[in-house]
Order: C-alpha cells, then structure tokens, then sequence
C-alpha cells in the first residue's frame, strides 16, 4: 500500500487500530518521519516501530476488505460526478460531493 490509500484507511478506519498504532501510523505517513525519529518520538526501538506499522497496516486492511467502505464511497463519488451539474440536482450532487469529502 502507498502513504495515500494507508492515509485513507486510517482516516475511515483509524478509530479501530490501537492508540499506538493510529500514532505510529499518523507519524508515518501524516508527518512523514523516519522510523528513527519515531522510535525516538515514541521511547521504542525502531523494531518495535516497524512491528506497530505493519500490524496497523494490516488490520487496516483487513478492516476495508469486509467492510469495503473507501471502495464504496469511491463509487458513489463516481456516480455522482458523472451527472449533471445543472440546475437543483446538480447543486445537490455538489453539495453531497462536498459533505463526502469532509
């Protein structure tokens, strides 16, 4: 996975990952540091660094493969681009387009 999509998955799903696992994760690829700075950061080897990172890399994944969330709302913000964006329903279809980017 690429910063972006873990960036992704942790803005749906950051909420199930542990607090050390979300703050490794965030530090990472929200802050871009080294795993030397993190382990620094965090008072925990840069093992233990990598260990966190890719245990919440991989529940992170898990969690979107049966949920499928981010796949969903993709689709839906397809969808919604491709209609029209005229008149009453093309001010609603922004407007949902604005709500889902919040």
């Amino acid at each position: 996975m690429d910063r972006f999509e873990i960036s992704t998955l942790r803005s749906y799903y950051g909420a199930l990952l542990t607090e050390r696992q979300n703050e490794l994760l965030k530090l990472r690829y929200d802050d871009d540091l080294s795993f030397g700075e993190i382990s620094e950061i965090m008072g925990i080897s840069r093992q233990a660094v990598l260990d966190g990172l890719n245990k919440g890399e991989k529940r992170l994944a898990r969690v979107d493969e049966a949920l499928g969330v981010v796949a969903r709302d993709k689709k839906i913000k397809q969808l919604l681009s491709a209609l029209p964006s005229d008149g009453e329903a093309g001010a609603a279809v922004k407007e949902i387009l604005r709500f889902m980017e919040e």
